[in-house]
């Protein structure tokens, strides 16, 4: 960690990016345990509290590519200022292994097009497939890092992005 962390970091062209990093934060919503914060939601909802905002709580954003904010007139949301180093410490990127094994290269779904692309297309196997995981894990945590997502759906359960995520042709 330097002392420029709260103010720039360098992007993956290497050109200085200055943090613009916040945290969307619901009073009364903690991160941790998501047993408890599950609770207070609820609990917040039955005082009509947004579940929406509520779900938002605890979620970095980079400042340019966020939800509407304030996201209603009785928006009790807060948008914290976030140091760059918390973000890139917390970044938790998940991919299901199942999503190649059970889905992708599994036999009943050989007929998909998603089977075609990666296998025929690109070379990959069901072998490859803890290989895919990381890789999908590494490159959307470098792209999120980077502010390289767009924001999809937002319900109750939270909000959806997107990241492109590229890969080589292993035949080549």
């Amino acid at each position: 960690m330097t002392i420029f962390d709260n103010l720039i970091n360098i992007d993956e062209y290497g050109e200085i990016a200055y943090n613009q990093w916040i945290e969307w934060y619901h009073f009364l919503i903690p991160n941790q345990p998501i047993w408890l914060r599950d609770k207070l939601r609820n609990a917040l909802f039955l005082f009509r509290h947004c579940k929406k905002c509520t779900a938002l709580s605890g979620c970095y954003f980079f400042e340019r590519i966020m939800p509407k904010y304030p996201s209603h007139p009785n928006c009790d949301c807060k948008k914290l200022k976030l140091d760059f180093a918390k973000v890139k410490k917390n970044i938790n990127a998940q991919c299901d292994i199942k999503k190649f094994t059970e889905y992708i290269f599994a036999e009943k779904h050989k007929n998909n097009g998603k089977f075609k692309i990666f296998h025929d297309d690109l070379g990959y196997t069901i072998e490859d497939s803890y290989f895919l995981q990381q890789e999908y894990c590494r490159q959307a945590s470098k792209l999120y890092l980077n502010g390289k997502y767009t924001l999809q759906n937002l319900d109750n359960r939270g909000q959806r992005i997107t990241i492109i995520i590229s890969l080589k042709d292993k035949k080549n």
